[in-house]
């Protein structure tokens, strides 16, 4: 069944700190050097943005997409833990 849009009888399963949290993981697993395992982090990154998209209508791709690479500054919206 489809659900509306803005609905509050469905909730999203992510939640924004769940995607900062996961672009905080992925830059720590970020690869430089080997090709094969950039390409499948990059495979997860696509993923994950994938997953996200379908839960939440909202979601924007490019932002996590730019969030997960290192030196991204996710952690100014998460109170600065990392």
């Amino acid at each position: 069944m489809p659900r509306a849009f803005n609905s509050l009888s469905f909730r999203n399963k992510f939640a924004k700190r769940h995607y900062e949290a996961i672009a905080l993981a992925m830059q720590s697993a970020h690869v430089i050097g080997d090709p094969v395992r950039r390409n499948q982090w990059e495979s997860v990154r696509n993923e994950l943005a994938d997953m996200f998209a379908r839960d939440n209508g909202m979601f924007k791709r490019d932002r996590f997409m730019w969030a997960c690479e290192p030196g991204a500054n996710v952690q100014a919206r998460n109170g600065g833990t990392r």
